[in-house]
């Protein structure tokens, strides 16, 4: 059967760094308090004049430089956001303006940190039908925080990524098999409620910035990331006859050092195997996975005949797992990434 393959990564974070002292000055926190509990020590914070999508643009921009195409070559472009430019029209449709991506399709999907995945599963069928799809991951989460919430703030960072997936030609990252998941009866455990037709936001709210607060059940989200990220492993590899041993590497969407840690022992593997740079960038929702496959390229972890899968949960919930071969290293351009 016909594969999908990633042939080009684009990645993006904005100059502006904050550290955990940082958030120290701005609510009740500090250093140790966030590392022991999380493994972040600092994020990236996008400028008063970025915008989710500018940053995208930035990511689109970088992986059509590395697979030296024209954006005229895109068939699709796939943009997953919790944080759009607007309500309407689709952030995707902004990126293809600045792209100039004239014949691409533009839509935006969302399924928080496991977008990404659930979006790749899209471009794969494209891609098995000859098109050439742009899928892009961005989240611009500073600017719908509460700050005042050490619960939730102290997670996130912003930053963009974007790949390119087109027909395997025997190159690049191909993806073997997926599997992704759903279950909105787990809505309520982490959501943000305000803002849309269920819950308008009223004006006692914003008064009190309680828009911007996230809800988050801090353990159940943890027990329920680290057994349905486990689980959708599992199935991928059983689907496809591979044992855990066989596995490369585990690059997983970078919720917290915890959560990444607990899947290893569910998966059997030693954390070594399992990639993270959350202390530098924390959890960047839909463009973590992006960010964190670019990153293990540019510091040379990624190796042509290896074998690795992909992991991430989000709210909705959602979640689930990629099997991917690494046949050769597609080119990788991580802009502002962390020496």
């Amino acid at each position: 059967m016909a594969k999908s393959a990633i042939i080009s990564i684009g990645a993006y974070v904005p100059s502006k760094i904050l550290s955990n002292d940082d958030l120290s000055r701005m609510m009740d926190t500090n250093d140790e308090w966030i590392r022991t509990r999380t493994g972040i020590q600092q994020r990236h914070i996008a400028l008063p004049e970025e915008t989710t999508a500018s940053m995208s643009f930035e990511a689109a921009d970088a992986a059509l430089r590395g697979a030296h195409m024209s954006a005229e070559d895109l068939d699709w472009i796939l943009l997953c956001t919790d944080t759009p430019e607007m309500w309407t029209p689709a952030t995707a449709c902004f990126v293809q303006e600045c792209l100039k991506a004239t014949h691409a399709s533009a839509i935006d999907l969302t399924g928080g940190c496991a977008g990404f995945l659930q979006t790749l599963e899209l471009a794969d069928a494209l891609a098995r039908q000859q098109k050439t799809v742009m899928v892009i991951g961005t989240e611009l989460l500073s600017r719908s925080m509460d700050w005042s919430d050490r619960n939730t703030a102290v997670l996130f960072g912003d930053g963009a990524g974007a790949v390119i997936v087109s027909p395997s030609r025997d190159a690049g990252i191909q993806l073997t098999h997926s599997r992704t998941f759903s279950d909105g009866s787990q809505a309520d455990i982490l959501q943000k409620p305000y803002g849309g037709t269920r819950n308008p936001i009223p004006p006692e709210i914003v008064a009190s910035g309680g828009h911007h607060r996230i809800h988050m059940e801090g353990k159940k989200v943890f027990r329920q990331a680290v057994y349905r990220m486990a689980n959708a492993a599992h199935q991928v590899l059983q689907d496809t006859n591979t044992s855990p041993e066989d596995i490369d590497w585990v690059v997983p969407h970078q919720a917290n050092q915890r959560i990444l840690d607990a899947v290893a022992g569910e998966l059997h593997l030693p954390t070594s195997k399992v990639f993270s740079h959350v202390r530098h960038y924390a959890n960047t929702g839909s463009a973590s996975v992006i960010l964190a496959l670019a990153d293990m390229i540019l510091k040379g972890l990624l190796e042509p005949n290896q074998r690795l899968v992909s992991v991430a949960f989000g709210d909705g919930f959602s979640w689930g797992s990629a099997l991917w071969d690494v046949t050769s290293l597609p080119p990788a351009e991580f802009l502002g990434r962390d020496m």
